[in-house]
């Protein structure tokens, strides 16, 4: 069981590692080090009533639960800074794209959490996946899922899973946003206040995906509720449809998940 006196290492400590950062301070969480790269970054983040260092080895050494958040490229410099304080240690790696076998290669015996939660962690509404390495436990995996929950939405997975969920709800907020630009522009194309067409986005996406998580249905049976026969809706409908919006929804998050497969071995 994780406590708020469990002593936890954030290392690298950027726009996700920050995020949860937050939001364990939010939750009450007191024994937080975190590391990042250079003495500007450390300056911002001792702002927040933590410990700041730069070597990743102090934060490790002295911490019973290990966050890894730092880009593919650097996990390997960041397992050879920690590998001889990590014994017995639980490391859960937020790194996309690098399995759990990387970590086992090289930290022998280590117990480890594979998880990838998107930026909606920063309003603690992370989709988060998670998955357990060999040696991990599955009290391991139930910390892991605990600790996620202070940040949204869990689901414990297969490890195959994870490279595809990554191209999927780890990307998925730019698609969303992409599209939500475009609609607000589109507010303004028909003459709606940029302040109110960014309003009523805002809460016709939010309402709509409460609508969706609340009622069951899929989401084709509750689009046709806003349809009509001859009516306004289907104009815009049959735009989508013969631009082939679907179809560069999947294949955005089909070659993301190309691309997510292949950060190992680049």
């Amino acid at each position: 069981m994780i406590s708020r006196k469990t002593r936890i290492a954030v290392i690298g400590a950027g726009k996700i590692g920050e995020a949860i950062i937050r939001i364990l301070l939010k939750k009450g969480f007191k024994n937080i080090v975190a590391t990042c790269k250079t003495s500007f970054r450390k300056n911002y983040l001792e702002k927040l009533p933590i410990k700041v260092t730069l070597n990743n080895r102090e934060a490790a050494a002295e911490s019973e639960l290990i966050i890894i958040s730092v880009k593919p490229h650097q996990v390997e410099s960041v397992l050879k800074d920690i590998k001889d304080v990590v014994d017995d240690k639980l490391i859960i790696s937020v790194a996309a794209g690098i399995p759990t076998s990387f970590y086992e290669e090289r930290l022998k015996g280590a117990r480890i959490i594979r998880a990838m939660p998107n930026i909606n962690i920063l309003t603690g509404y992370s989709a988060t996946a998670i998955c357990k390495g060999e040696h991990a436990s599955k009290e391991d995996l139930r910390i892991a899922e605990e600790f996620f929950k202070y940040m949204g939405y869990v689901a414990i997975v297969e490890e195959r899973l994870i490279d595809p969920i990554t191209a999927y709800s780890g990307s998925g907020p730019a698609f969303v946003l992409e599209f939500f630009e475009a609609f607000v522009l589109a507010g303004l194309k028909v003459g709606i206040p940029r302040d109110l067409a960014l309003n009523l986005a805002i809460n016709t996406m939010v309402g709509t995906a409460k609508l969706l998580e609340n009622d069951g249905r899929h989401p084709a049976e509750l689009r046709d509720m806003v349809i009509t026969p001859g009516g306004v809706t289907i104009e815009g409908i049959h735009v989508l449809e013969k631009n082939g919006f679907k179809a560069m929804i999947i294949e955005a998050v089909e070659k993301t998940y190309e691309k997510s497969s292949k950060l190992l071995k680049t």
